[in-house]
């Protein structure tokens, strides 16, 4: 009997000794997630220390076994102020603490300096973060600085930023969507992180192929804050140069803040093109050049106020104004030889000026049950443009004539967005929600255009984490209707699954298996059927009737860290189909006759490898993308006799940063991608390159000397070529440097502490095309 009695309380003892306590660490200003936070437990009646145990990645902890009665939980955190918190347990289940919300505090240091060197990368579910060392920052002025050393990024020598040969992206700063001129007044010390997302999951828009999220510092200004930041050109005829500033203001529950962007590019531009066509009887050479100057200029005003209406209610307000233009004035010269001889002189003159407008509102709400959120976003976003290009005749023959191109274009779009996050247990996550997007575009100089599109969207996501495995999918519909005045109607519905599962080898190899459907759709400007003339043998033409372009894409992908350096490798498979591109052929007029249209199907498979290495004093992040791409056209291409072809692409990238004594820091980027096959023609671009040195004073001014290209004097930066059964064209736009260098200068003050800033997401709008360079 006394074993029996024994045996049944050792059983009731053990049955409790299961039960634990767990719970969510949260910081109160940024509500990130708080890991490697130190939770002990003790009894409120004599005060022992029961367990012990820490947070982990994602701020979550499990502390036990425990038995029924009053504890007390003690939270400690560098960075925050202690945390208590009184628990009863009265049942023989787990007790869950719910969230617990940190606050921020300050230590001073004195007389005591750390140093030490983080590791450059790590791969997670459906992202890569790369961390931002010191290296980094004292090689850079703004964020796009940054994202220039970050392994698969590209920006062009005009700022134009893409992921892995695409431009179809969205740029992300602390989750909200942001354009490239708001991530170059970004200062690089905001800045702790950038997230790669190469397989972006359902919540992502249908068109994304790729995103860039850059994780600002915990810490953000409080007080009056501010950074200015200047570029100085050497040259009196010619200039290149970015300038822009930011200023903040925060107070209690409330932040304000403004910021510019400007662009003025002033250069020699030359556009050389020859074509050749023939029959059975004649054949006929044009050869066409351009000597313009190239005037591009922006100005972008960013505002905004965030308020914090508890640490579970967040509003925003952010708005931009965007006046800018892109003109080309110079000479133009025509000479066909052949079956028709003639030579045709020009004066061209642009005239454009574009507005563009963003205004949004956002809310979001924590719920007290830990991992549930709902968001709110709704905003605006309006364009509007005179694009104009008169070719005024300066030869001599009599019966040559002006020609004149012109279009007005306008774009409304309002966007409504709703997400909702709920946790299903500890290891469960689910994310939907649902979009309207409403746009409506016009050519105000013409009745023919006045298109209308309406897209509905609802997404869904499921994500399950538990130890070594990583799995989510999910699925977006999206349902469009579009309709041409007077013209046509179409609907479409369509489908983009997502599905990705990654799997931990060991503490530091991760193997990731991803699969994503997405779509393109046109934009206005290859929507509109108005007609414009480029030259004398020469016409363009949208194409209203255009379907969406779709894309799948599966890869696999090993990463690995080791001594603080990050590599990883990648093999891929993409499919296009209804690829949207311009089909040139001679039209009954003779013409080189160009309209968009869809023009069958491109797929490409290859592999990717990128790191993060430390080599001495110097940091060095390769990129290469090496992959074989066929094109197939559809029965439009092939009614133009236009050939199945196959090509072998490299796009590669390199920086590399060496940092010296006395803050001084020199930096080398390299861009170089081979031609490129479409399903009609090739295009390509020369090799570019940066070389800068910089030298920091008392982290609040950098200043620095940089050049672009410093041994060339000219730069090929757009090439097209195509060869058909009956003619054949090559194209090239060079712009010249007569300057071999520019000189960089920031600074950056904070009258302040530190206060954070809300996240929301904007709407992107097309714009026209740029010219030239």
């Amino acid at each position: 009997m006394f074993l029996a009695v024994t045996i049944c309380s050792f059983s009731t003892v053990t049955a409790q000794e299961k039960q634990s306590i767990t719970g969510k660490l949260i910081g109160e200003k940024n509500y990130e997630a708080i890991p490697f936070a130190y939770i002990f437990l003790f009894k409120t009646t004599d005060v022992t220390l029961v367990s012990r145990t820490s947070s982990d990645l994602n701020g979550e902890f499990k502390i036990g076994p425990v038995i029924k009665g009053s504890y007390r939980l003690e939270i400690s955190a560098i960075g925050y102020q202690r945390q208590f918190k009184f628990i009863d347990i009265i049942s023989n289940s787990d007790s869950d603490a719910g969230i617990i919300y940190l606050q921020d505090t300050v230590y001073t240091l004195t007389g005591a300096i750390v140093e030490g060197e983080r590791f450059k990368a790590k791969s997670e579910k459906e992202k890569t973060t790369f961390f931002i060392t010191k290296e980094m920052l004292d090689a850079s002025y703004t964020g796009t600085d940054i994202l220039k050393l970050v392994p698969g990024i590209q920006i062009d020598i005009m700022k134009n930023i893409s992921l892995n040969g695409s431009r179809d992206i969205l740029i992300f700063v602390d989750g909200a969507e942001r354009d490239r001129n708001f991530i170059s007044q970004l200062s690089p010390g905001q800045i702790d992180k950038v997230e790669v997302v190469n397989t972006p999951s359902s919540n992502y828009d249908g068109n994304i192929t790729g995103a860039i999220n850059i994780i600002l510092k915990k810490e953000r200004d409080y007080g009056f804050s501010g950074k200015f930041y200047a570029e100085i050109p050497t040259s009196g005829s010619e200039m290149y140069i970015f300038p822009t500033y930011n200023l903040n203001y925060g107070f209690k529950k409330l932040n304000l803040y403004t910021s510019y962007n400007g662009e003025m590019c002033y250069l020699d531009i030359n556009e050389s093109t020859y074509r050749k066509v023939w029959d059975f009887q004649d054949t006929t050479e044009i050869i066409s050049n351009q000597y313009v100057w190239q005037k591009n200029w922006s100005h972008k005003f960013h505002y905004g106020l965030d308020y914090f209406f508890s640490p579970l209610d967040q509003f925003n307000f952010y708005a931009f104004y965007n006046p800018y233009s892109r003109e080309f004035d110079g000479d133009v010269e025509v000479q066909a030889s052949g079956s028709i001889n003639n030579l045709w002189k020009a004066r061209k003159e642009d005239t454009d000026m574009n507005t563009s407008t963003f205004y949004s509102l956002y809310y979001r709400h924590l719920f007290n049950k830990e991992g549930h959120e709902i968001k709110l976003d709704i905003s605006n976003h309006n364009f509007q443009a005179k694009n104009r290009t008169d070719y005024i005749y300066t030869g001599s023959e009599k019966n040559m004539a002006d020609q004149t191109s012109c279009v007005k274009p306008e774009q409304k779009a309002i966007s409504i967005k709703i997400d909702y996050l709920i946790t299903l247990g500890r290891d469960l996550n689910l994310s939907t929600g649902i979009k309207g997007n409403f746009r409506k575009l016009q050519d105000r100089s013409s009745d023919d255009f006045n298109y209308i599109e309406k897209i509905l969207a609802i997404y869904g996501a499921v994500a399950y984490k538990k130890n070594k495995i990583d799995l989510s999918s999910g699925l977006r519909a999206e349902k469009s209707a579009s309709n041409l005045e007077n013209s046509f109607g179409n609907k479409e519905l369509s489908f983009l699954p997502y599905a990705s599962f990654n799997y931990k080898i060991t503490g530091k190899q991760n193997i990731q298996f991803s699969y994503k459907r997405t779509l393109r759709r046109p934009n206005l400007y290859q929507l509109n059927p108005y007609t414009s003339v480029n030259d004398p043998y020469s016409v363009y033409k949208g194409n209203p009737l255009l379907k969406p372009e779709h894309r799948s894409n599966i890869s696999v992908e090993h990463s690995i860290r080791f001594n603080s350096n990050y590599l990883s490798s990648r093999l891929f498979y993409d499919n296009m189909t209804d690829v949207i591109g311009g089909l040139t052929f001679i039209n009954d007029q003779g013409l080189f006759d160009t309209q968009v249209n869809n023009m069958g199907t491109i797929h490409q498979y290859g592999m990717q490898v990128s790191g993060a290495l430390k080599l001495g004093i110097v940091t060095v992040n390769p990129s290469l993308r090496l992959f074989n791409r066929y094109t197939s056209g559809n029965d439009l291409a092939k009614s133009y006799y236009i050939k199945n072809r196959h090509n072998l692409v490299l796009e590669s990238g390199l920086s590399a940063v060496a940092s010296f004594k006395h803050d001084v820091t020199a930096s080398f980027v390299f861009q170089y991608n081979s031609p490129k096959n479409d399903i009609q023609g090739n295009s390509f671009c020369d090799a570019l390159y940066f070389l800068s040195l910089e030298k920091t004073f008392r982290k609040k001014m950098k200043a620095g000397i940089v050049s672009a290209i410093p041994f060339s004097k000219s730069f090929t930066y757009l090439g097209s070529e195509f060869d058909e059964f009956n003619f054949c064209s090559y194209y090239e736009g060079h712009v010249k440097f007569s300057f071999p260098f520019y000189f960089k200068l920031s600074y950056q003050f904070n009258l302040g502490s530190k206060k954070d800033r809300i996240s929301h997401d904007k709407e992107e709008i097309d714009n026209l095309p740029k010219k030239g360079f």
